[in-house]
């Protein structure tokens, strides 16, 4: 059955370098530094250091597993197609399930952030009309086509990496007399005096860390705009990965070694911009906040971009009722964008904006366990049954030793994260149940449908729509 025709195929536009630029917007290094970085500050004191070093590696592994199977499977459905060919139908979909439950709590945290930092630029401003504010603004530019959306959220990108820049040369620049020896010796300030780290908060750092490094996987769902993208994909994700595991993990490492000497930048609420304060002056600290105002805001154009991806992606694999799956995977003729799907998303993060932080960092928190291990047993079977690293595919260098690397750690993530009762094991038992579900929903109804059910993954060339050109090998049809 042919399930796709002019008016449901994505426009294959993207160079690599635009597939980039939206990519490291998803995985927006301030975002990550001050979201869950400041969170490993506060955690593990001066241990943090060593742990975003780290998590360099830990992002060196998810960057070339998710590489192959991208390379192989560069769809818009990202991690849930390559797993569901790999591993079956029901691992696939509850790959799908994990990446549906999450993509929408994800842009109300973001939501969130922006707002907290623009009421730190203006004091007094409503929260909730900043958050409501960059949910509609976010999701007009996600609106554009595609190349546009690109050009935007590069710009915003670049801001970014000033701030990051100016992070990492303040703490280096700037290092404490006792900085190496506070890094070899963790230390966390508790009642106003040094005191050591203990082993459960480097662990719980550890899982923390990684989530803050590991990304670059949102490139998947740009896949089929991606020109060439069989060959061009495993380089643009592997490129994402490890530029954005360097530029967050470095300021960390920077205002560690320049703040080893003052317990007040890791009790602070927000250590980067006490840090930034302390060194340049208040003036500096504001500045800085509203660059990471931006770009947590460039983070949310980016993410309503790639979940309008997968929510497309899950209609035209006909997940909804026949109904909604048809104007989900409507794309519009002129600017290429899955326009129903991408206000649907826009929509229901707004609705998840009413929902805690903490509820949210939930939903978020066991990501890395549950998506490391399934696309790591996805590259390890696929290798071996021929399904990835073919020709004109990115192959994972030493193989097996990242898929196997990548299992290793999503168990330890998992003792980690099981280990901490406040957001950890809470998100690992959720999702846990999310897959469960969606095991049982693929067996009891979808698996019961005439002809099952699978993800649709035949690829041939074809024609961009919007301007009658032929495209490259790697396009999208379904037989």
């Amino acid at each position: 059955m042919n399930s796709t025709t002019p008016e449901t195929r994505l426009h294959r536009r993207l160079t690599p370098f635009d597939a980039l630029l939206l990519t490291l917007s998803c995985l927006s290094p301030v975002f990550s530094v001050y979201g869950p970085g400041a969170e490993v500050l506060r955690q593990s004191g001066t241990g943090a250091a060593a742990l975003f070093a780290l998590g360099i590696g830990v992002a060196a592994v998810w960057g070339m597993v998710y590489a192959e199977l991208g390379s192989a499977y560069p769809y818009a459905g990202g991690d849930y197609v390559g797993v569901g060919t790999v591993l079956g139908p029901a691992a696939g979909f509850a790959c799908l399930a994990l990446w549906a439950v999450i993509i929408l709590p994800m842009d109300a945290y973001l939501a969130k952030l922006v707002a907290t930092y623009a009421t730190e630029v203006l004091p007094g401003s409503a929260p909730w009309a900043w958050i409501y504010g960059a949910l509609l603004a976010a999701l007009a530019v996600a609106l554009l086509a595609v190349r546009a959306s690109a050009l935007v959220t590069g710009i915003f990108l670049s801001i970014e990496f000033v701030a990051v820049l100016a992070l990492v040369l303040a703490g280096f620049l700037h290092p404490a007399a006792s900085a190496w020896m506070a890094i070899a010796h963790p230390r966390l300030p508790v009642a106003g005096r040094w005191a050591p780290v203990g082993a459960a908060a480097l662990a719980l750092g550890a899982v923390n860390a990684a989530f803050a490094t590991a990304g670059g996987n949102q490139a998947i769902a740009f896949g089929e705009e991606l020109i060439d993208p069989h060959r061009n994909m495993g380089r643009v994700l592997l490129a994402a990965c490890l530029l954005g595991a360097l530029a967050i993990a470095l300021p960390v490492i920077a205002v560690v070694v320049g703040a080893a000497g003052d317990p007040a930048v890791f009790a602070s609420a927000a250590p980067f911009s006490a840090y930034i304060s302390s060194v340049a002056g208040p003036w500096a600290g504001i500045a800085l906040s509203a660059a990471v105002a931006l770009a947590v805001f460039n983070a949310l154009i980016a993410q309503i971009m790639f979940g309008a991806r997968l929510w497309y992606s899950f209609a035209r694999d006909r997940v909804f009722p026949a109904p909604i799956s048809a104007a989900l995977a409507k794309v519009h003729g002129r600017s290429g964008v899955p326009r129903i799907a991408t206000m649907t998303v826009g929509v229901l993060s707004g609705a998840c904006c009413v929902l805690s932080q903490r509820v949210l960092l939930v939903f978020l928190s066991g990501l890395v366990v549950y998506a490391l291990a399934l696309v790591s047993a996805a590259v390890l079977v696929g290798r071996l049954k021929g399904l990835t690293g073919g020709a004109d595919r990115w192959r994972s260098p030493l193989f097996p030793l990242a898929p196997l690397l990548g299992l290793a750690l999503a168990c330890a993530f998992a003792a980690a994260d099981w280990a901490d009762a406040s957001i950890g094991r809470p998100s690992l038992l959720a999702l846990g149940a999310v897959l469960g579900a969606a095991l049982l929903w693929y067996h009891c109804v979808l698996n019961r449908r005439p002809g099952g059910w699978a993800p649709q993954v035949t690829a041939a060339p074809h024609t961009d729509p919007a301007q009658g050109t032929p495209i490259r090998a790697g396009g999208w049809t379904d037989s």
